[in-house]
């Protein structure tokens, strides 16, 4: 007689009824059959004979057929027995509590799912449900077992903090594999390494891994029973928009905090991330990486103190012991330092009761990590290295008919539009339609996942690079409808059970990796090429900017949020300038093919122009996109960075007559102040009037500088009173100093 496992402990208790709760949330007739047949899990699921559950593409087309027809007579009747239709079903009634409760709960989550709902995964999946009932069952279970009371007691090593290792149930599942005379051969696969020189990659995949399945599912659950503030694992469909969640093949996405291990930093840290999500300062693609960081202000406590408390985060540990600890571990780029440092400033300003110190922070110790800054060489040479060379483009497509034709199209669209790899690959099926005003071109729309925008791109049908994207959709098209009989949602479909997604872009990525590999494609060093999809947006913006395109037209077809960072995908800065000869005093620029180019000069040595902001009497030369602020705090006509000339002399004569209109407003005021005894008020208005004397000895200074030099620059970082002219021009008045000089700007 099989064993019952009866929980007796009030978490038990608790953990056991929030997976009843879930499953009755699907339907309550789960709980109540413990035989799910065809009719159960139609009316449960909605999944039917239709269904990749029971009629996988794989399957040959009679067998499919004849699965369908018994579908649909097993629906016209829908009193008969609940009927396993091609042996798939699901049997829990030898299976005692509370594993029984457990199975269920994991089959629910995952048959509610239609990615998960295919015939590969039933085959592997089914086999817990015997499983399960021999570990219950004294008679059947090895004396070595150490039973426990539920599945999930086994343990996940993800709350270890090491999510690649494999739960202790997988080792029984194993051996009881053995001992049933199924198979327990191991498959190996491989892949390419990328940075590997063509070096493949192995991994060991095993036929008995649903049990790290089950144990992982059932983690999620008692997680997701919680209130969101107190989860240690937050799946990303709970936290963010539908659209925003990253795609995952095998299981939902989520993200965890169990690395970092003293609890009252896990605290701090979940709220900080939390508070952030909501404030939508963080997005979906960076959260993981960026909780890892997080993680490492933890690994330095722990390497410190065998048991890390807040009264050890001092000044001294923010200040240096940090930064050193961080240094010596060989970290680069300053996010490994700034994010757990804002954590850590996050958690002194908001949640002293909780033991936080009151701490400082110093934002200048960011400049003392080794970092890429987009303007140093090492971020800049590493850009270089991103760019696909000319010479492997040429080796790809003299050997282009040997790719399959679904990789051809996407390196065709990518080489001839420099889309992300994301938004490539997400290509909707009717991304493409005729320009309704001219004939001549065709529309190609798609979403810009990262900018979070739509962008449209014409394309023009006699250009023959714009042909052959147009010829590559139309055929993608054509083979979509012959192979899913429809218009799928994406141009590149997939089918992951009972879904249509995007294809897979690392997939593709692998199989043109290994294309490259086996037909000897290499680079300019002679080194294997190591196939990347984003090398061709560096390639495509490097290749604009050679055919003398303006730096705002090819922000524009890069969907970038800045030219700043246009100019960072122009990678072949050295070669513009090798031969780049400056006509005398014409200004000119030489490209490399030798040809006279004034829109690439104004790309490669005048960028300071292309960056300047429009600001009321003026430009601002501010670069702001590369991490500076401004801090100035709108006193533009003092600022180092103002830029104003000639065609903004009307604008300060206007801004001249009505600040002087406005002081004898002013005026007025104050002594009526007086008179009424109002002496705060007249106070205040006195002090506005200094400020008004002031600002109008700054703008006589800008007019007379600009009649007598013809152009006006600011002087100072931050305001200090009435400007003190360049050049020749003289201040009309000095205004006294308000004391917050921080010292003149360096030149530039």
């Amino acid at each position: 007689m099989a064993m019952k496992i009866v929980a007796t402990n009030e978490p038990q208790n608790a953990y056991l009824g929030s997976l009843q709760t879930f499953i009755a949330s699907v339907s309550p007739l789960l709980l109540k059959r413990d035989r799910w047949g065809y009719h159960t899990l139609d009316k449960c699921f909605g999944i039917d004979g239709a269904s990749a559950l029971y009629t996988p593409p794989k399957f040959p087309s009679r067998t499919r057929q004849r699965l369908r027809q018994e579908a649909l007579e097993l629906a016209a009747n829908p009193r008969s027995d609940d009927r396993f239709l091609g042996g798939v079903g699901f049997d829990f009634t030898s299976v005692p509590e509370p594993y029984r409760t457990e199975l269920k709960a994991y089959f629910t989550w995952r048959l509610a799912r239609s990615q998960s709902r295919h015939y590969d995964w039933y085959a592997r999946a089914a086999r817990l449900i015997p499983f399960c009932a021999d570990l219950a069952d004294p008679a059947r279970r090895p004396a070595t077992v150490n039973v426990r009371p539920c599945l999930i007691d086994f343990g996940d090593p993800l709350e270890d903090g090491d999510g690649n290792s494999s739960t202790p149930l997988a080792q029984v599942m194993r051996d009881w594999f053995q001992t049933q005379g199924y198979s327990t051969r191991e498959y190996t696969g491989e892949w390419r390494l990328r940075g590997g020189e063509g070096t493949l990659a192995k991994n060991v995949y095993r036929n008995f891994t649903p049990a790290n399945s089950l144990v992982r599912t059932l983690l999620i659950l008692r997680e997701k029973a919680k209130p969101l503030e107190t989860r240690d694992l937050i799946l990303f469909e709970d936290v963010y928009p539908a659209d925003e969640v990253p795609e995952s093949k095998r299981t939902e996405p989520y993200f965890h905090f169990y690395k970092v291990r003293s609890l009252w930093l896990r605290d701090a840290a979940r709220r900080y991330i939390l508070s952030k999500i909501a404030y939508k300062e963080l997005s979906a693609t960076t959260l993981v990486s960026y909780v890892k960081r997080l993680s490492q202000l933890d690994e330095c406590l722990h390497d410190l103190h065998p048991v890390p408390k807040p009264k050890h985060v001092t000044q001294e540990f923010v200040d240096h012991t940090f930064l050193a600890w961080g240094k010596e571990k060989g970290f680069v780029g300053q996010n490994w330092y700034a994010d757990p440092i804002n954590l850590l400033k996050w958690a002194s300003a908001h949640l002293p009761a909780l033991g936080w110190s009151r701490l400082t922070f110093d934002p200048r110790n960011i400049r003392r990590v080794h970092s890429y800054h987009p303007k140093g060489r090492h971020y800049e040479r590493k850009f270089e290295e991103a760019l696909v060379p000319e010479e492997v483009v040429e080796q790809m497509f003299a050997r282009f008919d040997t790719l399959p034709p679904v990789c051809k199209r996407l390196l065709i669209i990518v080489r001839y539009t420099g889309m992300r790899c994301r938004d490539l690959h997400h290509l909707g099926f009717g991304c493409l339609k005729p320009d309704p005003d001219d004939n001549r071109f065709m529309l190609l729309t798609f979403y810009q996942s990262k900018v979070r925008r739509w962008n449209t791109k014409p394309l023009q049908k006699d250009d023959a690079a714009h042909a052959l994207v147009i010829q590559a959709i139309e055929e993608q098209r054509a083979e979509v409808h012959l192979q899913w009989g429809r218009a799928t949602e994406y141009l590149f479909p997939h089918r992951l059970g009972d879904k249509e997604v995007a294809l897979d872009s690392s997939r593709t990525r692998e199989i043109i990796g290994r294309w490259c590999i086996d037909n000897g494609i290499r680079d300019t060093a002679g080194k294997l090429y190591d196939f990347g999809w984003h090398d061709f947006r560096h390639f495509y913006g490097t290749e604009m900017a050679l055919a003398g395109y303006d730096i705002h037209l090819i922000q524009m077809e890069l969907g970038h949020a800045s030219a700043d960072m246009s100019l960072v995908y122009v990678n072949r800065r050295l070669k513009l300038r090798k031969k780049a000869l400056l006509e005398k005093g014409g200004g000119k620029f030489v490209t490399i093919k030798g040809e006279v180019d004034d829109k690439i000069a104004e790309l490669a040595i005048r960028k300071d122009a292309a960056l300047a902001v429009d600001i009321p009497g003026g430009l601002c030369s501010l670069p702001g996109q590369i991490g500076e602020w401004c801090e100035h705090n709108g006193a533009c006509f003092t600022c180092v960075y103002f830029r104003a000339d000639v065609e903004q002399l009307p604008f300060f004569e206007r801004e001249k007559r009505s600040m002087a209109s406005g002081l004898k407003r002013l005026q007025a005021e104050v002594t009526d102040f007086e008179q009424k005894g109002q002496l705060r008020m007249a106070e205040i208005g006195r002090r506005r009037m200094e400020r008004t004397e002031d600002g109008m000895a700054n703008l006589a200074t800008i007019i007379s500088t600009i009649k007598t030099e013809g152009v006006y620059g600011g002087s100072h970082r931050k305001y200090r009173g009435a400007a003190c002219g360049s050049g020749t021009a003289q201040c009309g008045k000095a205004a006294p100093s308000r004391g917050d000089h921080h010292g003149d700007a360096p030149p530039r």
